[in-house]
């Protein structure tokens, strides 16, 4: 039962620190701070990788507790939490909502940085310092 507590209390600490990333990405790409931008998205891979490791290693839980793979961290929980389920499964779903929080806010700072490249693109292209991009590869000229 340790191992579910130690696993889900590790799950939650990356999808904090990826919150965190995620709100300094926001302040990032409304700066429009590419080099911080960079520094994030480092920052995200690196949480990314633990996130990985972290669901193998749950991978690993229900396989040891002979639960198919198939089968979710909840149906775990609820075969060996004994007295301990209702805490546990309090703590999956606050998890579970976090992740999804997370995703929506990714979401819409991907939206953001996309917007905030083609707007910078276009003052630039009208200030002629870049070219413009021919639509469907066309390079003539007029």
């Amino acid at each position: 039962m340790t191992d579910i507590r130690d696993f889900l209390n590790k799950m939650d600490a990356c999808a904090r620190e990826l919150e965190i990333v995620a709100g300094k990405e926001y302040e990032a790409i409304r700066m429009v701070d590419g080099e911080q931008i960079l520094a994030l998205t480092e920052q995200r891979i690196v949480i990314h990788q633990c996130m990985a490791r972290l669901e193998q290693e749950g991978k690993g839980l229900l396989a040891r507790a002979g639960v198919p793979a198939e089968m979710s961290l909840e149906v775990l929980i609820d075969m060996v939490a004994g007295e301990k389920t209702a805490e546990f499964q309090a703590l999956r779903r606050k998890l579970y909502e976090r992740m999804i929080r997370i995703d929506r806010q990714s979401q819409e700072n991907s939206l953001r940085l996309r917007a905030a490249y083609n707007v910078s693109t276009t003052i630039l292209q009208h200030l002629g310092l870049v070219q413009k991009e021919q639509t469907y590869g066309r390079n003539m000229s007029r």
